[in-house]
């Protein structure tokens, strides 16, 4: 076995001091590997071989990027897999579980590559971010020849000059953009709906809020809107200004926000809508599973109170103009049930007519919403109903 050695920098030092390291280990071919740490709290790990990166690892974030560049880069996994692969913290088990996936066949070599790339690309901007905002709180260690991960023996290796200036590149671009403060790793969370509801916005932007749910991070929110994160992040800075969304460091499901203490917040709440056009009802249901809500749909409905009973729901959308039965007819039954009486219904129509509202509210109904739908209209109605129902029944 070869000898491990280690070389130590525990004195502060400026990134421009470990860029050059870097630089001169890759061009002696050095393998081993290098553990980094910023301001005495974020750690990263770069692993080389014959001066190339083989595997990269760590950050606050580690986690939530491992689960999102394996939905982007593995898509043949299905949910059970994804979700123990995912839940995979060392970086050992990670190296060991690309070569597995590897060799079976549900990754190809050139998209582990990618990955790899895409991987290292992240954790290299994110070391140069932090060490430019902490100015000279960087240290490393050098562990030369080391064998501890020997999963990332077997994995491709990507070019460290090409792919750190690159890196450098986009950081020069996010600074240049007045961005240098605000990581990609940011989640951003809506704290004020109201404020949302209240304005117009285009295609791409609806995208963007009905997804915002306190579990996508920047990086993730621009993957599934497949738009470029700086303009992204430029459109929610002015929201963020005025408080109607705030930025996490850290992910959270946004239902631990709606839930009084003490109640169980294992069990998602379910969203049910009762609306004779399919299309309404994929519609709803992308929003409202990007919020972390459970839902569905209904277009019989005949057959909307016996599925009420079975599953009951935290909140139910009623389209008003069905055929058979309307949205009024189907509220009153469901007021009549003891089991739904302060349920939460929200009508759905096209009509904007103050009778309609009126006579909604007569027959129980608890808020009205227009179609064709608004993402931030939704979610207010959603957060309204849902936070009124839990304290309805908390007291």
């Amino acid at each position: 076995m070869s000898k491990v050695e280690t070389l130590s920098t525990k004195t502060k030092i400026g990134l421009k001091e470990f860029l050059l390291q870097l630089q001169k280990l890759t061009k002696t071919k050095f393998s081993g590997c290098i553990e980094i740490q910023v301001n005495n709290h974020e750690n990263w790990t770069l692993f080389l071989r014959l001066g190339r990166l083989s595997w990269s690892d760590g950050g606050t974030n580690s986690g939530e990027r491992w689960r999102r560049n394996l939905q982007l880069f593995v898509p043949k996994l299905n949910a059970t897999e994804l979700k123990n692969i995912a839940s995979l913290e060392d970086s050992n088990q990670r190296c060991n579980t690309l070569v597995q996936l590897l060799d079976q066949g549900l990754i190809q070599r050139q998209q582990l590559t990618e990955f790899i790339l895409t991987f290292s690309s992240e954790i290299l901007f994110d070391v140069i971010q932090s060490s430019q905002i902490n100015r000279n709180s960087l240290s490393y260690e050098i562990i030369r020849d080391d064998l501890t991960n020997k999963s990332a023996l077997l994995l491709p290796m990507v070019e460290v000059i090409p792919t750190l200036k690159q890196t450098l590149k986009t950081w020069q671009q996010w600074q240049n953009q007045g961005l240098g403060i605000y990581s990609p790793n940011l989640f951003p969370i809506i704290t004020q709906p109201e404020l949302i509801s209240n304005q117009i916005f285009s295609g791409n932007q609806s995208s963007i809020i009905a997804l915002i749910d306190g579990m996508h991070s920047l990086r993730s929110l621009a993957i599934k809107t497949r738009l470029d994160i700086v303009p992204l992040i430029q459109f929610l800075l002015p929201l963020a200004k005025q408080q109607a969304i705030k930025f996490s460091q850290v992910s959270r499901n946004q239902k631990s926000s709606i839930f009084p203490p003490g109640q169980d917040q294992s069990k998602k709440n379910l969203i049910a809508c009762v609306d004779d056009s399919a299309g309404v009802c994929r519609g709803l249901k992308k929003i409202i599973d990007a919020q972390g809500y459970d839902f569905v749909g209904i277009q019989d409905p005949l057959k909307a109170l016996p599925s009420f009973l079975k599953n009951k729901p935290d909140l139910i959308f009623l389209d008003l103009v069905m055929p058979i039965t309307n949205g009024y007819e189907l509220c009153t039954q469901l007021r009549k049930t003891p089991s739904l009486t302060t349920t939460p219904v929200v009508i759905l129509t096209g009509k904007e007519g103050l009778v309609d509202r009126m006579r909604a509210k007569m027959v129980g109904a608890n808020d009205f919403l227009s179609k064709p739908v608004k993402v931030s209209e939704l979610i207010k109605v959603l957060n309204k109903n849902l936070s009124q129902s839990i304290q309805d029944k908390s007291k």
